[in-house]
């Protein structure tokens, strides 16, 4: 049996969710454990979670490239619609969620990051990025959705267009973190912020957060063919799929 990818701990009523699958890029047996854990703590209270790595200096980089750079448009499509329900489900969780960023966000890293509802990151070198565009594909439709519900112009801009990543600083600048702290301090502190969320009366904080974004989930769940479709073009142009293929390599040494 292939060993867990997710470790969960508990720490004064908060669920840790802990990426612990190498740089935690992201492949089929990540997500699925994700999911799976998620799905469990939303019908059992929900509890508050934290999404954490148990990597020194990595969150996640996104996609699992090695794996994907030959791949075929079915198994790409598979792929895309377990990402898009993994976003789904982070950013539709009934009870409190942050993000314990303690290094390199990048791409569906971000993505997940972006979609608790607290992100609280480490000082330093470590980035937060979407570099989605610098290879040539589009960020996909839902999640799209998920960042104009969470991030105001000029973060958007900056992440999406710009593609170069930000610091914790910057991101605190932007409003696309709410804390930054050091390493030794984050998980600390992300368990004392999303614990004040917590704190709320539990039914008025999951039907208000219902009521703010359940048009958004609602809109996520429906995605259009032709979005999915349009991504999967502008991954099989011949140029970006070189770009693919190239990191993939640069990635493998």
């Amino acid at each position: 049996m292939a060993e867990k990818t997710v470790r969960h701990e508990e720490s004064r009523g908060v669920h840790i969710l802990v990426m612990n699958h190498g740089a935690n890029a992201l492949d089929r047996q990540l997500m699925d454990e994700l999911r799976s854990e998620l799905a469990a703590l939303a019908a059992a209270g929900p509890p508050p979670i934290i999404l954490a790595s148990a990597h020194e200096s990595i969150f996640s980089p996104g996609w699992n490239l090695k794996l994907l750079a030959d791949a075929g448009r079915e198994e790409l499509d598979e792929f895309l619609t377990l990402f898009n329900a993994l976003i789904r489900d982070l950013f539709s969780y009934p009870g409190p969620t942050a993000a314990a960023i303690g290094g390199h966000a990048v791409a569906g890293g971000c993505l997940m990051a972006i979609a608790c509802d607290l992100r609280l990151m480490v000082e330093g070198q470590p980035r937060l990025g979407i570099s989605e565009l610098n290879l040539g594909v589009p960020l996909p439709a839902d999640s799209v959705r998920m960042l104009r519900a969470r991030l105001n112009v000029s973060a958007l801009d900056d992440l999406v267009f710009r593609g170069d990543g930000c610091t914790a600083e910057r991101a605190r600048a932007l409003g696309i973190v709410h804390r930054s702290t050091t390493g030794e301090r984050l998980l600390e502190l992300a368990n004392r912020e999303v614990s004040k969320l917590a704190s709320k009366p539990r039914r008025g904080f999951v039907e208000t957060k219902r009521f703010l974004l359940g048009e958004v989930w609602a809109a996520m769940g429906r995605g259009a063919a032709e979005e999915g479709d349009a991504f999967l073009d502008c991954w099989f142009e011949s140029e970006t799929r070189e770009r693919i293929k190239g990191l993939a390599q640069r990635l493998s040494h």
